[in-house]
């Protein structure tokens, strides 16, 4: 059966969740069955994801990524932290790819897409095949502006120059030094249930989705004051004050339904989130840190007014009225889930 793999960096649950979007696409419009190849966490989120495709969708657990590591509780890179991943990782790369290579050669693998592991682009240039990357940015300038040595990371910018096709999505980071084929394409989202958000409006109403990342795991409470209203709390989150709370189970597969369902979200910033509010038409914030890894993206929201800032102390003692006359302040422009173009223009390099 002819086979695409797609390999996907194990680094937070966006990248997954955004390729299960592209992968649904892709599945719908050609008979090319998928290999997802990320790590078991992921992969176990996907399956959920693509259970309307399990018959042609099956999986590998494979690590995909050296990975930032991060300061406890905050969303501050520990420099050290991550250059030891990066050449803990590298040393892999031998046994990983004649790994890969062993399980894949006997299959009909037509093509892989990697977002944005360069495993998967060792892999397609073992087996003979070509390989399309798509993602905001690539952990070579990513790890660049962490400060990590070009020496460690020259292997990146080395694989991703030979993508054959790089989709840069809306937003993306700055890429210098990538040379390979590129081509700008939009933002994507999950389908949302409309059934199920609409529920979510007649029972919850009016609502704001909260999810912080890290931030979540400091044991300090958040100090609600929303009267008659719902707070959707993602991960660890410990709420309190004049508010009901719908606390969602951890690696929930339909997040999009509550964004969906709100009045407005509070997100720390990563790429896919801020996809989906854009997409959905939900006026969003951001929790401002100096130190995000993904500061790039963030600045360029704020820039163009697409979202408001707001600091942890202010989420610790929220008061809707303030909230909401950030949330109404800001542009709302209009952006469609361009998931099944990008998915027809993947397609396009097998015919």
């Amino acid at each position: 059966m002819k086979t695409i793999a797609y390999y996907v960096t194990d680094s937070g649950f966006g990248h997954i969740t955004r390729s299960a979007a592209i992968i649904s696409h892709i599945i719908e419009n050609s008979d090319y069955n998928i290999i997802l190849a990320s790590n078991k966490i992921q992969n176990d989120h996907a399956k959920i994801e693509l259970r309307k495709y399990e018959k042609r969708v099956s999986f590998i657990n494979v690590e995909t990524d050296a990975n930032s590591k991060f300061i406890e509780n905050s969303h501050q890179v520990d420099l050290e932290g991550t250059t030891e991943n990066i050449r803990t990782y590298t040393n892999k790369f031998e046994d990983l790819i004649e790994y890969q290579y062993n399980l894949l050669k006997g299959m009909e693998i037509a093509m892989v897409i990697t977002d944005i592991s360069i495993l998967g682009i060792m892999v397609a240039k073992k087996l003979r095949v070509k390989v399309v990357g798509i993602s905001n940015y690539t952990w070579y300038n990513r790890f660049k502006n962490f400060g990590i040595e070009e020496d460690l990371i020259e292997i990146y910018r080395k694989w991703y120059n030979q993508l054959d096709m790089l989709f840069r999505f809306e937003f993306s980071d700055d890429m210098s030094g990538i040379d390979c084929p590129k081509e700008d394409v939009g933002l994507v989202c999950r389908e949302v249930s409309q059934m199920s958000s609409g529920d979510f409006k007649k029972r919850y109403w009016p609502a704001v989705y909260l999810s912080v990342g890290q931030v979540e795991k400091k044991k300090e409470k958040f100090e609600i004051n929303f009267p008659s209203g719902t707070i959707f709390a993602t991960g660890t989150i410990e709420v309190e004050g004049n508010v009901h709370v719908v606390k969602l189970p951890a690696r929930l597969s339909h997040t999009q339904d509550y964004i969906a369902a709100s009045s407005f979200a509070l997100i720390k910033g990563g790429w896919s989130s801020v996809a989906e509010c854009l997409i959905l038409n939900v006026p969003f914030g951001i929790l401002d840190e100096d130190d995000t890894e993904d500061r790039e993206l963030v600045e360029k929201l704020f820039s163009n007014n697409y979202a408001f800032r707001t600091t942890e102390e202010e989420l610790r003692k929220f008061h809707i009225k303030d909230m909401n006359i950030k949330a109404v302040s800001v542009d709302r422009p209009h952006y469609t889930n361009d998931a099944a173009n990008i998915a027809k223009k993947m397609l396009s390099f097998l015919d």
